[in-house]
C-alpha cells in the first residue's frame, strides 16, 4: 500500500471515530425530548448513545445494516446519532427501495409519535430528521454523477484513440495501396508490352493471362482500401449499390488450375449488400485457397443456399489425392481473419473436418447487412 493510499485510509477511520465521537456526545448531554422511549430503565439513556455512537462506526462499510440497528436501538431509547444514521442511509445505500424503507423508519423513531402525540411536534420531528436525509440522498446524486462523468471521459478517451488508430490505419491502408498499386500497374504493363512483342503464340497467351490477372488484382485492391478508408477523407471509394454474389471467376480460375469445382446455388438469388458481397467473396476465395494450398487434387462442391434474408455458403472438397507439391507459402490470417471479417457483418464461420478426410467451410451471412467500423481489411 503507498503512503498516500495508506494515510487516506487513516484519515477516513480517524474522521469516522470523530463522528461517532461527537455522536455519543451529543447523546449523553441531549435528551431528545423527556421520558422518551419505550423503556424506562435507569441508565438506559447512557447505553443507547454510546451503542449507537458505535454503530456509526460501519456506516460507511455496512449503512444499510448499521442504520436498521440504529433505529432498533432508537427505538428502545432515540438519541441524537439517529440524524447521523439517516444521513448514512441516504448518502450509502444503493438499493432506493431499501434505502426509502429504512429512512421511514427513521423519521418516525425520531418523531416518537407515542411520546409526542401532538401533531405539530410530529410534523417538527419528521422535518428535522428529513434534513440529513435530502443531504445525503445530494451527496450521493452527486457521487453517483462524478463516477457518470469519469466513465465517460473514459469512454471518450478510448474512442479518441480507436478514431486515432483508425486513421492511422487508414493512412497506412492508402500507402500501401499506392506502393503496391505502382508495381502491380508496372506488372501489367510489360505483360502487356511482352503480349505485344512475342512471336510465341503462348507466351502472349500466357502474358494476357497475367494481365488480366494483375488487372483483378488491382480491381481487389481498391475495394479492400474502400473499406479501411473513411468515407470523409480524401481518395476514398463511395460503397456501390447491392448487386447478385457472383463468384464464376473463381471457380473458373480454380478449374484451370486443374481442381475439379462443382458450383449448385439453391434458392431464389437476391442482391446483396457491398460489405456482404465482398465477405462472401473472400469466404469462397479463402476456401479455395486451402484447397490449392493443403488439398492438391481434391474435388471441391460449393453451394450458395438463398434461405430468406440468409446467404448461406458451404464449401466442402474431398481428401487430398496427392502431396503437396508447390508452396504457395502462408503468414496470412487465414480462417482467422475470415472469421473476423464474417462476424463483421453479423454472420457466422463454421469448419470442421468430415470423415472421409475432407474438409467443410459454412459461413451463414445476412444478406442486408452493414457496417459503420472501418477496421476490415485483414488478408484473408
Amino acid at each position: 500500500m503507498s503512503i498516500r493510499a495508506w494515510w487516506a485510509s487513516r484519515r477516513s477511520f480517524g474522521f469516522d471515530v470523530l463522528v461517532a465521537a461527537i455522536g455519543v456526545a451529543l447523546g449523553l448531554t441531549l435528551r431528545m425530548g423527556r421520558d422518551a422511549g419505550l423503556v424506562g430503565w435507569p441508565y438506559l439513556h447512557q447505553v443507547s448513545a454510546v451503542l449507537s455512537g458505535a454503530l456509526l462506526l460501519y456506516r460507511r462499510r455496512a449503512p444499510f445494516g448499521s442504520g436498521a440497528a440504529i433505529c432498533a436501538v432508537g427505538l428502545v431509547y432515540p438519541t441524537h446519532v439517529l440524524y447521523f444514521a439517516a444521513y448514512a442511509v441516504g448518502a450509502g445505500v444503493e438499493d432506493r427501495r431499501r434505502a426509502w424503507g429504512l429512512i421511514g423508519a427513521l423519521v418516525v423513531t425520531t418523531a416518537q409519535p407515542w411520546s409526542h402525540p401532538r401533531p405539530l411536534n410530529i410534523v417538527t420531528g419528521a422535518g428535522l430528521a428529513l434534513v440529513p436525509v435530502l443531504l445525503g440522498l445530494y451527496v450521493a446524486a452527486r457521487r453517483r454523477l462524478r463516477a457518470d462523468r469519469a466513465e465517460r471521459e473514459v469512454r471518450e478517451r478510448q474512442l479518441g484513440f480507436e478514431r486515432v488508430r483508425m486513421e492511422e490505419r487508414a493512412r497506412i491502408a492508402g500507402e500501401m495501396h499506392d506502393v503496391i498499386t505502382h508495381r502491380v500497374s508496372l506488372m501489367v504493363l510489360q505483360a502487356g508490352a511482352l503480349r505485344t512483342r512475342a512471336r510465341d503464340e503462348d507466351v502472349r497467351a500466357s502474358a494476357e493471362e497475367l494481365r488480366l490477372v494483375g488487372c483483378k488484382a488491382l480491381e481487389e485492391l481498391r475495394g479492400l482500401v474502400a473499406v479501411t478508408r473513411s468515407e470523409r477523407q480524401v481518395g476514398s471509394v463511395v460503397v456501390g449499390p447491392r448487386a447478385v454474389l457472383d463468384v464464376s471467376d473463381l471457380v473458373a480460375d480454380s478449374r484451370s488450375a486443374g481442381i475439379p469445382v462443382d458450383l449448385v446455388t439453391l434458392g431464389e438469388p437476391h442482391p446483396t449488400s457491398p460489405v456482404v458481397g465482398r465477405a462472401a467473396y473472400r469466404v469462397v476465395q479463402e476456401a479455395l485457397t486451402n484447397v490449392h494450398k493443403h488439398a492438391p487434387g481434391a474435388g471441391v462442391d460449393i453451394r450458395l443456399h438463398y434461405v430468406g434474408d440468409e446467404v448461406r455458403i458451404t464449401v466442402r472438397n474431398s481428401a487430398p489425392t496427392r502431396a503437396v507439391d508447390v508452396a504457395l507459402g502462408s503468414g496470412g490470417s487465414g480462417l482467422l481473419g475470415l472469421r473476423k471479417r464474417v462476424e463483421l457483418v453479423a454472420g457466422t464461420l463454421r469448419t470442421r473436418p468430415l470423415p472421409d478426410g475432407g474438409y467443410e467451410l459454412l459461413a451463414i451471412l445476412p444478406a442486408g447487412a452493414t457496417t459503420t467500423t472501418t477496421t476490415t481489411g485483414e488478408p484473408a
